[in-house]
């Protein structure tokens, strides 16, 4: 039973690993199209979704996976989730294209991609503060924790010392009210 769930842990290892060094490979070629101009297999993985997740390159750790797991994988591990590493997909085909193709004198920039960057953006900013609410609520039930612990203790000295330290703990925490996000469109906010 726990070779079982070692296979498991370690298969999914793998996989994080994988999806961690597809993003930093998809930013690279990005970065750099015009070395991966030549490469068939590669151009051919950034086609579709399935051929991104076939997609093999060990000098990278990159191993081929199910689309579904790619999916969940990159949904668990990422900022904007399996559709931040769509759109690099999208990205880097596009600059492997556009690296092939006589440049025009100035790249241009629509306003579709600059309305996609920020709700990406807004994505990304709406995630990292649903994990800030996350560890907020885990460190105020730790601290919670630890007041039961104090009012067990015999000595009133500890205790009114945990107390003080315990509001300068929670003065600290000013993270609870979460700032309202402008947004372009006339949508409601999480927050109601």
């Amino acid at each position: 039973m726990k070779e079982a769930s070692r296979q498991v842990s370690a298969q999914l290892e793998v996989s994080n690993r994988s999806v961690l060094a597809r993003v930093e490979y998809l930013e690279s070629i990005i970065q750099k199209p015009a070395e991966h101009r030549e490469n068939i297999a590669l151009l051919a993985a950034l086609k579709s979704q399935s051929g991104l997740a076939k997609l093999s390159v060990s000098e990278a750790s990159i191993s081929p996976m199910s689309l579904n797991t790619l999916k969940n994988r990159a949904n668990d591990l990422l900022p904007g989730g399996f559709t931040a590493i769509d759109h690099l997909r999208r990205q880097a085909a596009k600059a492997i294209h556009d690296s092939t193709v006589a440049k025009p004198a100035s790249p241009s920039v629509t306003k579709q991609d600059l309305k996609d960057k920020v709700k990406a953006q807004e994505r990304t900013i709406s995630q990292l503060w649903d994990e800030i609410a996350l560890v907020t609520n885990i460190f105020r039930e730790s601290v919670t924790l630890a007041q039961q612990f104090a009012e067990k203790c015999p000595d009133p000295a500890d205790l009114s010392l945990f107390k003080k330290r315990r509001r300068e703990l929670l003065s600290m925490l000013s993270l609870s009210k979460r700032p309202q996000i402008p947004s372009h469109e006339n949508q409601p906010n999480a927050d109601g």
